[in-house]
């Protein structure tokens, strides 16, 4: 199913609407940036609903593998995402502070709003500060091992209430 560019929010969750479908990487201008590689899709699964205190909300999920690069080695690895969506539409800042602590609040300022923005500020959010591979699957760990190998067992440091715990035996 093809997803819109621009939703109405407070209309698709009064409506009880569900949106799903694919959307190209290359779309999303902020999150290529940070990967090494933008081919691929982001599977969008949304459901919007008015919840029982009357709170129009979006739940859903976005699921994408992103090529990042790994910061210990520099090479290319595949991350999985798997974002779970809980936002409450709100219109005002004071509107945030009554929300139920299950949503992260989601400002509003202009009708129609775009879909793409929401979807690629979660994919931010799933991203790690840091991207690396797993140690074990890393081609750098063989360099750590090796420098481990070279410097041998990390030496000693002085501790320095040595002096004190001396004076307190002579005591």
């Amino acid at each position: 199913m093809r997803l819109p560019h621009q939703i109405d929010p407070f209309r698709l969750a009064e409506a009880g609407t569900q949106l799903s479908g694919h959307l190209p990487l290359r779309q999303f201008s902020r999150l290529r940036e940070l990967l090494a590689d933008d081919s691929g899709e982001i599977a969008v699964k949304l459901d919007f609903e008015v919840d029982e205190l009357g709170v129009p909300i979006v739940l859903g999920k976005v699921s994408a593998r992103l090529s990042l690069t790994c910061q210990r080695c520099l090479g290319a690895f595949a991350y999985p995402v798997d974002a779970q969506i809980a936002l409450a539409w709100i219109k005002t800042a004071q509107e945030a502070d009554k929300l139920p602590l299950r949503y992260e609040p989601y400002l509003v300022e202009e009708t129609p709003l775009q879909l793409n923005d929401v979807i690629e500020d979660e994919l931010l959010l799933a991203l790690p500060q840091i991207p690396m591979h797993e140690l074990a699957e890393c081609p750098a760990s063989k360099l750590l091992k090796q420098s481990d190998k070279r410097t041998g067992e990390p030496e000693q440091k002085a501790n320095p209430f040595s002096v004190l715990a001396k004076l307190k035996q002579e005591k």
